[in-house]
């Protein structure tokens, strides 16, 4: 019955020992396997934590580096902008200097072409002056040098006569008196006379006849000669007028009616001859000083205009000048504001990019939140915070 029943006494009570110690051991085994593999993974998980955390370290070195190779590639660039920003003005500066220096070449040459013209004329005329004075059978000389009275050289534009009277009567503006011709002022620049260059000498055209008189007197030079020419004459009329005042005088006189009558005689022929002569040397007197004021009239006006383009002068000059002044401010001011947007927009790029970056980093903290440790969520909350500051 105790077979049956199942129960063998001692030897069945052994087997139930036997039976509880096994599976006793086998719940112990499998929680310490268990108990290991939670170990193992845990152990695992932080290896592998540390080798994420290595590689952040490391990418967020690269990164540095890289942020630091940005500033000096767009510190170069900015330089190099600079740079480009000089050329472009240098630029602009020598392509205003050229057009400047084109004008005044196209000035030059029209003047250099304006002369020329000139010279073909005056060479025209000079052929003209030489052919009248050789039918006229003149003398051209120098008015300092009377001791050469050679046949025309020089280059003059007059018309010849047989005694002795202006003779430049084609050309307007040039004016011959007493046989001496205006040649002794300075020459022309730009039509203006030309203070620094050499000074022309004067020339006069005379008869040979009227040559010949000139070499008995005693000057050598054309201007002394005229000087006491003039003298002489000065002398004579005063010695006429004394003349005149001693006949009106012994008029006054009573004398023998033989003597009145051999004076009256002698004096209305001399008489007649003086009246001429002065009314002459009146005229001619009469004609220098109209000329003489004319000359006046036209200095004055030509100083007056010199002294207001001079005025003019000035004040376009300081205007240019200030506008000069006021252009190169605004150019300074121009790259000031351009450096300073450069570098704000630069810095705002940065900003940008840390921001993204931030942001990248607080999103995929957000997905793993189980990976993350201690350290791991501090710097996660800091890099939160420098994210919601930015």
């Amino acid at each position: 019955m105790q077979e049956e029943n199942g129960y063998d006494g001692p030897r069945g009570a052994s087997n139930g020992n036997s039976r509880f110690s096994s599976q006793r051991s086998s719940v112990e085994l499998s929680s310490s396997v268990s108990s290991f593999a939670r170990t193992a993974d845990a152990r695992d998980l932080r290896m592998q934590l540390n080798q994420l955390e290595d590689k952040f370290k490391g990418a967020m070195m690269v990164n540095a580096q890289l942020d630091n190779d940005t500033q000096v590639l767009r510190y170069e660039v900015d330089l190099l902008k600079d740079k480009l920003d000089d050329m472009v003005e240098l630029n602009s500066s020598l392509q205003k200097s050229y057009v400047e220096k084109k004008r005044d070449l196209a000035y030059h040459r029209l003047q250099i072409t304006e002369l020329t013209n000139r010279l073909e004329f005056a060479r025209k005329q000079i052929e003209a002056r030489d052919e009248l004075i050789q039918q006229h059978n003149l003398i051209l000389l120098d008015a300092n040098e009377m001791n050469d009275l050679a046949p025309p050289t020089a280059k003059l534009d007059t018309t010849g006569s047989e005694n002795n009277l202006p003779i430049d009567k084609k050309r307007p503006g040039k004016q011959v008196t007493n046989g001496h011709s205006d040649h002794s002022s300075k020459p022309l620049v730009n039509g203006l006379p030309d203070e620094n260059g050499p000074c022309i000498p004067s020339m006069a055209l005379i008869t040979k006849t009227t040559a010949e008189l000139l070499r008995t007197l005693p000057e050598t030079t054309l201007d002394s000669q005229i000087n006491r020419l003039f003298k002489e004459r000065s002398d004579l009329l005063a010695r006429v007028e004394r003349l005149e005042s001693e006949l009106e005088e012994q008029r006054k006189v009573p004398e023998t009616t033989g003597r009145f009558s051999s004076r009256s005689r002698l004096s209305t022929s001399d008489q007649a001859d003086l009246k001429q002569d002065i009314q002459n040397l009146r005229s001619q007197a009469q004609e220098y000083k109209y000329k003489l004021q004319e000359a006046l009239q036209k200095n004055a006006s030509l100083e007056s205009d010199i002294v207001r383009l001079e005025g003019q002068i000035k004040r376009y000059k300081t205007i240019a000048d200030s506008c000069e002044q006021q252009e190169a401010d605004l150019k300074q001011d121009r790259r000031k504001f351009q450096r300073e947007l450069r570098e704000v927009q630069s810095q705002l790029e940065d900003y940008k990019s840390e921001n993204a970056r931030l942001q990248r980093k607080l999103d995929k903290a957000l997905r793993n939140p189980n990976n993350a440790t201690g350290s791991g969520m501090s710097s996660l909350r800091s890099t939160r915070e420098s994210s919601s500051q930015r």
